[in-house]
């Protein structure tokens, strides 16, 4: 690993990394299913969302291609 010093004093970079827990993981394929439901978002970034979204959750990825009202339902609840 490279170390960095500054003025003599030698810092080491962290790579702290919070674990992955459930309420995390649906944070994200909130905000993924989001970005496919409102299409103002530009062509590349919706592409990219979806393969992030498909490496989470391929079933979902696969409704908001298909639906992306129900996926946005499904992940968001329903307004009803």
């Amino acid at each position: 690993m490279p170390t960095v010093l500054i003025d003599g004093v030698e810092y080491v970079p962290r790579a702290e990394v919070p674990p992955l827990t459930d309420e995390r993981l649906h944070s994200c394929l909130k905000e993924l299913v989001s970005i496919q439901y409102f299409s103002d978002c530009p062509h590349k970034h919706r592409a990219w969302a979806w393969d992030a979204m498909k490496a989470l959750s391929p079933e979902l990825a696969e409704l908001a291609s298909n639906n992306p009202q129900a996926a946005y339902e499904r992940i968001h609840g329903s307004e009803e």
